[in-house]
């Protein structure tokens, strides 16, 4: 049957197995999908991201399906393929936690250094481990990257002094990064060598096997390097937290991950933030509100990732923007922000032309209207928070 299929519509066998199997799936499984997908709610990419994210429910379990299915269907008819997978990977979780637990538990067996060599003389190396330490990893070593492009440019440029420049061995902002590459596109320009001349890429597989090879830290602790720490959020209940129970943690944005690995992340977090949710599961405050940085967090806690209707990008690579323009007198308090893409956040920024800019207001609750310069409106809510029973 595969084959006859691949055969017939010119595709893979893999891939006509997948659709039949999303077919029967949505026959048997997903009545409710099959009918929204019937009548246009939904297109087929979002029913196949519902169908592949429940693959850990017991096929015989279904009240787990028709839980998980009720909780996944309204949220995929108003959100992306991207953000509907992550929010099912997280009802699955729910609805299923035990299932989900013992998933992660054999897979983190499954940890390993991948090599796989090319013929133009480069080779992949990996490493198959647990996703919120791989992007933890991932986050270091990219840090790490552009305090090494930021030394760079500086020393390029005759350095970066003033009230505004970083301090040794301390992160740049995003905006002192991009003042600093800046100045190194304007030395290039003229003609002056570069102090570095590698891409971020490039510099951030440096590190990865110069600390590898090295076998200490010594060639980062020269530059005070080895004081850049690589940041993940994760949510986790506090029962889960204190041991008295194993529900799943969730790392945001990506979905749910073993309770054993958020408590080991918890051990040398640097900060702690107590969230509420109202009975919808939507983060309601956190007990430590305040301006500045706890603000952020909190912010960053409420949306995730940038607030533009689809947007994926996650919340801690984002600005915070003025929904309504602080220099218009716009307040700066949580009703009245959000996360936003630096791609995004320049749609609605003052000093575009009013052909092309986007326009947006802030409703109770975190709610964002947007108006294109076409005069569309399209709404995105903050993504709700999966309660784990």
């Amino acid at each position: 049957m595969f084959a006859e299929v691949s055969t017939a519509l010119h595709i893979t066998r893999g891939a006509a197995a997948r659709a039949l199997g999303t077919g029967w799936s949505l026959r048997d499984r997903f009545p409710a999908t099959l009918a929204a997908l019937a009548d246009g709610e939904i297109p087929a990419r979002h029913a196949a991201v519902i169908v592949a994210a429940a693959g850990p429910i017991d096929l015989a379990d279904g009240e787990a399906h028709r839980r998980y299915e009720e909780q996944v269907l309204p949220y995929a008819a108003a959100e992306t393929a991207a953000r509907t997978e992550a929010y099912a990977k997280s009802v699955v979780a729910a609805v299923a936690p035990e299932t989900v637990v013992e998933r992660h538990e054999r897979a983190r067996e499954d940890r390993r250094l991948v090599l796989t060599d090319y013929d133009d003389g480069n080779s992949l190396f990996g490493v198959i481990t647990s996703t919120p330490l791989a992007h933890a990893a991932f986050d270091r070593a990219t840090r790490i990257a552009r305090e090494i492009r930021t030394i760079a440019a500086a020393s390029a440029c005759g350095g970066f002094t003033g009230p505004n420049a970083p301090r040794p061995g301390e992160e740049p902002t995003d905006a002192q990064f991009e003042r600093l590459t800046e100045f190194e596109s304007i030395v290039a320009d003229l003609g002056e060598p570069l102090a570095d001349e590698r891409t971020l890429d490039q510099i951030r597989a440096d590190v990865v096997t110069d600390v590898l090879l090295t076998g200490s830290g010594d060639v980062l602790a020269e530059n005070g390097l080895d004081g850049v720490r690589g940041t993940v959020q994760v949510t986790v209940a506090a029962t889960t937290l204190a041991g008295l129970d194993d529900r799943p943690a969730e790392f945001d944005g990506h979905g749910p991950i073993h309770p054993d690995i958020a408590r080991e992340l918890a051990t040398t977090a640097g900060q702690w933030e107590r969230l509420f949710q109202d009975p919808r599961g939507m983060l309601s405050h956190t007990d430590t509100y305040a301006p500045t940085g706890r603000m952020r967090r909190h912010l960053r806690a409420r949306d995730r990732h940038c607030r533009f209707p689809g947007c994926r990008m996650p919340a801690k690579l984002c600005e915070i923007d003025h929904t309504f323009d602080h220099a218009k007198g716009g307040p700066t308090e949580i009703g009245n922000l959000s996360c936003l893409c630096a791609g995004h956040h320049a749609l609605k920024h003052p000093d575009l032309d009013d052909r092309w800019r986007w326009t947006a207001r802030q409703k109770p609750g975190g709610v964002i209207v947007w108006t294109s310069p076409t005069g569309r409106i399209y709404c995105d809510a903050p993504p709700p928070r999966v309660q784990f029973a």
